[in-house]
């Protein structure tokens, strides 16, 4: 008996997105887990008692719901904006329907979400044991919960309509109640009847209009980040936060006390830094286009390096409010940083470390000098004109047509039949 082509096709498309998923899943399981073990280990596992105990027993089941609705769709989110790239473009000329392509791409965020639930099972789990309530209905919720999350963030035809089930569905499957539960899945069922085929996704723009000439590159930075930026703040607040609390508990003089705070400061910064070079280097690499423009490579690199500027004020202002004392020295070493950061976008295809590694190191080994000592920040902002000399000769010398044998990523290639 010969398997119909189609069926080998669809089979070949639920390989591909069930690898899709499995390697996204691994790549979420040591972050899941890394933040978990962080969690536990500041708040040891009262905290977590008394939190379990009060969404799962002291109100009512819909108030869980939301709050497990609220990581699902997190990680579905994430998710989703990987596996859908490029889902849209030639892929759709292969031998599947619309329809199985959205539910194979539904499946493959669902699989990116296993370590996520797997990890929710274990507050539920500790419940059981400890209260000798049976919540068994939760675990069984937890799946579907997964179901709903990809469901609702799949950009379908649709999603007016089906988003806000989807949603809906994800607090019901979480609730930890028969009822809600049967209903949760009476809604996915109605949203992937209603969802329709998968939609490519543009979105228009209107910086150009606000921004011109000079700020026209720092335009095109914002485009390129969108509210990816936001991101990047996550570690330097909880790096600020870590600090925060490291001093306030702690019975520290004034002088340790500025000491602790400029570490901590230093490295919120480096951090943040990294985090948005990183991004920048790999959703807006150097393009021949740009070189067309009356720009100059110095101008090219002070708009950058301003562009960084701006989002180091909000840090600024929080370590002002922690420890005014602190401030002048990260002053005095932030401008050689961001240099470094607009040096090291442009040269990390030659280094293993990347660009977060190349501002990781720097700024690790200078946050401990002016912890120690920090009249060394000036000998940082003396080395400024140093660093900006190498980045500006490193801009002017960029082979925009170079072959890069390790860029594999769509984002940032204007070539690709993608968003």
């Amino acid at each position: 008996m010969t398997i119909p082509y189609r069926n080998l096709s669809v089979l070949a498309f639920f390989r591909f997105h069930l690898s899709v998923g499995i390697r996204l899943a691994l790549r979420t399981l040591a972050p899941v887990a890394s933040i978990i073990f962080a969690f536990y280990y500041f708040f040891r596992i009262e905290f977590f008692a008394a939190l379990v105990k009060a969404f799962f027993m002291e109100s009512s089941g819909l108030i869980s719901g939301l709050l497990f609705s609220v990581f699902s769709l997190s990680m579905a989110g994430i998710a989703s904006s990987r596996i859908c790239l490029g889902l849209t473009g030639w892929i759709r000329h292969l031998p599947v329907s619309s329809q199985t392509s959205r539910r194979l791409a539904g499946l493959a965020i669902f699989i990116t979400q296993i370590p996520m639930l797997a990890f929710l099972v274990i507050p539920i789990l500790f419940l059981s044991k400890n209260s000798g309530i049976v919540l068994t209905v939760y675990i069984i919720g937890l799946p579907f919960l997964g179901l709903a999350s990809a469901v609702c963030v799949l950009p379908v035809q649709r999603k007016l309509l089906t988003r806000p089930l989807a949603a809906v569905a994800c607090v019901f499957s979480a609730s930890g109640n028969w009822s809600f539960l049967i209903a949760g899945f009476i809604l996915i069922a109605c949203c992937d009847l209603l969802s329709g085929s998968l939609i490519p996704v543009r979105k228009r723009s209107h910086f150009h209009r606000a921004f011109k000439g000079s700020l026209l590159h720092a335009s095109i930075s914002w485009r390129a980040l969108r509210l990816r930026v936001f991101s990047s703040y996550i570690l330097p607040v909880l790096t600020m936060c870590g600090t925060s609390l490291f001093v306030s508990n702690n019975n520290f003089n004034p002088h340790l006390s500025t000491r602790a705070t400029l570490f901590g400061g230093a490295l919120g910064l480096t951090i943040l830094l990294a985090t948005l070079a990183n991004m920048l280097a790999s959703r807006r690499p150097p393009w021949p286009w740009a070189r067309s423009l009356p720009w100059s490579a110095r101008l090219r690199i002070v708009i950058d390096s301003l562009f960084l500027t701006v989002h180091t004020l909000p840090l600024l202002i929080v370590l002002a409010l922690m420890n005014i004392t602190a401030v002048g020295p990260l002053v005095a070493i932030l401008p050689s940083l961001i240099l470094l950061a607009s040096f090291a976008m442009r040269r990390s295809s030659e280094y293993r470390i990347g660009v977060f590694g190349m501002i990781l190191v720097y700024g690790l080994l200078g946050a401990f000098l002016i912890s120690l000592i920090p009249l060394i920040s000036l000998l940082f902002l003396a080395f400024t004109p140093l660093a900006l000399k190498h980045a500006v000769e490193e801009e002017r010398c960029q082979k925009v047509s170079r072959w890069l044998e390790l860029h594999h990523l769509a984002a940032g290639d204007s070539l690709t039949w993608s968003q």
